[in-house]
């Protein structure tokens, strides 16, 4: 990955400090949870849920901080702003 694709990741994960997330790795792996804090070029989420890719497998857990590699993840979804833009679909 170069140098500009983990500074764009960094910043959006700056915007998205404290507040729910779910996030999706290059493993197929979705994470849910609350972004603690972001340093260097890891991401620390305190995890709710997640889900297995392909086995249809669902884990929730007592919320605990995980470190991720900001370089292994796919997307970041503000799942705030999402629920937002449902409600004012279906009214």
């Amino acid at each position: 990955m170069d140098l500009l694709a983990t500074i764009s990741r960094f910043k959006q994960a700056k915007s998205y400090l404290n507040k729910p997330v779910k996030i999706r790795t290059k493993t197929g792996a979705v994470l849910y949870g609350t972004i603690v804090k972001v340093s260097g070029k890891k991401l620390y989420l305190k995890v709710s849920a997640a889900h297995s890719k392909g086995s249809g497998a669902h884990a929730t857990f007592v919320p605990f901080i995980i470190p991720l590699v900001l370089f292994d993840l796919l997307a970041i979804i503000l799942l705030q702003r999402r629920r937002r833009i449902i409600r004012r679909r279906v009214f």
